[in-house]
């Protein structure tokens, strides 16, 4: 619900209530008004018939049925009766109620009391009767003279209630109607709603004009100013990204050409072999240049030899190749990165004496990723296992699927992950500088020519495919290193 809405809402709610409060009290005023009104009026009736009454020159004795409704009809409607005092000791009966019986015993005691209240269906007014010429202080009660009418003229009627409720009708609706026109115009106009929806799809370049000065045009200021802090925050990140990720690709480089240099003379030796292999078949082709069969299988070797030295320089130079800029992410199959990875190194294990195992998993998924990083990563922990065995071992490569939760969010649902093992049979890794292995320029290759580079590197590309790492310890001695990349 919108703000110009709760307020138009909590307005009406309150303005009714005290609408609905006044009307009530007003029908209250008026019921007491008329009350009062019936009340001189039963008073002056009843006061100019006890004069009547009071100043006849017989002895005082009760009117008759027919002169009471004379009087009544001289008093406009009144019903009007008269009880003497001796009927005081009468019982209740037909034209005595137990009432009119109280109150005239009450008047013979008290001469000055008089009675109005409503009775049933009836107001009445009830007032003594005194004797004339009497000497003593005190007037002397004869009897009770008592006016009646229907009480229907003092209660609140169906018309009052009609006029009291289109009265409170009439005050809400006028007053919602100027307070949401005021709230529209004041609080909905500045559209702060939408700058923020816009602020919130990315959008910092929305300003709010300020149409008043008051809180609302405060509040649309500060909104500018908050827009116009987060441009500058997020040109000062997008500068401070770009310089990070310049940092990482440098310090990446840099790792990979160390690792070029520990392979340019593994690569020379390799590149070596064909070589002489070419400069033989050379050399048989100019013996035998008149033999054509020679020639052509000496030629058909040659050509063997040369694309294979083209392939091995190759493999390095995709390698060596920097990229600058955002890389582009493409689908990756980890078995043919990883045999193509082990075909590059295949002099590097030779010489240093380690059997290699390639176990692939069977129809493996692709995971999305930049192919010449992730082979970066699998390049530096084979290595890194090779120097792990300097008299030789066994090295593992080894890919599957594997359901589970990310670190730290085991809560979580598993989810599926294409993961490759590196295992070998080295001298492991001591349980107190496993927390350290990935941090950069950490390293326990002081003057062999570590640069403490390597896995802090490849835990950065892994995290950057929104993967990560896990170090433990072989069934069979050594470490084993697991690479986890989503699908």
């Amino acid at each position: 619900m919108k703000v110009a809405t709760r307020i138009t809402a909590a307005t009406a709610v309150v303005v009714a209530l005290a609408s609905a409060s006044y009307a009530t009290f007003d029908l209250r005023a008026r019921g007491t008004e008329r009350r009062a009104g019936i009340e001189r009026e039963a008073r002056a009736v009843a006061s100019t018939l006890r004069v009547g009454i009071e100043t006849q020159p017989a002895a005082f004795r009760a009117p008759t049925e027919a002169q009471l409704r004379d009087l009544g009809r001289a008093a406009g409607g009144w019903h009007v009766a008269v009880i003497p005092a001796a009927r005081a000791v009468e019982t209740p009966g037909p034209d005595l109620t137990d009432s009119q019986l109280r109150r005239l015993r009450t008047m013979l005691v008290v001469p000055q009391r008089t009675f109005a209240d409503v009775e049933g269906d009836q107001y009445y007014l009830a007032i003594p009767i005194r004797a004339i010429g009497q000497t003593t202080d005190e007037p002397q009660v004869i009897g009770m003279l008592e006016v009646s009418r229907s009480a229907d003229v003092i209660a609140t009627t169906t018309d009052d209630l009609v006029r009291a409720i289109a009265l409170v009708a009439l005050i809400v609706a006028i007053t919602t109607v100027l307070v949401a026109a005021l709230a529209i115009r004041l609080v909905s106009r500045p559209k702060l709603l939408s700058g923020i929806d816009d602020v919130a799809k990315g959008d910092l370049s929305h300003v709010i004009l300020s149409e008043h000065d008051d809180e609302i045009g405060a509040l649309a200021a500060r909104f500018n100013e908050m827009t116009y802090s987060l441009r500058e925050s997020r040109g000062e990140t997008e500068r401070h990204n770009e310089a990070k990720l310049a940092l990482e690709q440098r310090l990446g480089q840099t790792e990979k050409l160390a690792t070029i240099g520990q392979l340019a003379a593994e690569i020379a030796h390799e590149v070596g072999t064909p070589l002489n292999v070419i400069a033989g078949r050379a050399r048989s082709i100019q013996k035998k240049s008149r033999d054509p069969e020679a020639v052509e299988k000496n030629a058909e070797i040659v050509a063997e030899q040369t694309a294979r030295i083209t392939r091995i320089i190759q493999r390095l130079l995709d390698f060596t190749r920097r990229k600058v800029g955002a890389t582009e992410r493409a689908n990756i199959n980890l078995n043919e990165l990883s045999t193509t990875t082990l075909e590059l190194l295949a002099g590097q294990f030779a010489n240093a004496r380690v059997k290699t195992r390639l176990e692939r998993a069977d129809q493996l998924p692709e995971v999305a990723g930049d192919k010449d990083r992730l082979q970066q990563v699998l390049i530096n922990l084979l290595l890194n296992a090779v120097q792990a065995m300097p008299e030789g071992g066994a090295l593992v490569i080894e890919t599957s699927v594997v359901h589970r939760t990310r670190p730290g969010l085991e809560a979580n649902a598993e989810q599926r992950f294409v993961t490759f093992a590196v295992t070998d049979t080295g001298v492991g890794i001591p349980a107190e500088i496993k927390d350290k292995i990935f941090d950069p320029f950490y390293t326990t290759k002081e003057g062999s020519g570590g640069t403490g580079l390597g896995l802090a590197v490849c835990s950065g590309i892994v995290k950057e495919h929104d993967g990560w790492i896990d170090v433990e310890d072989a069934t069979a001695g050594g470490t084993v290193f697991r690479v986890f990349l989503p699908l």
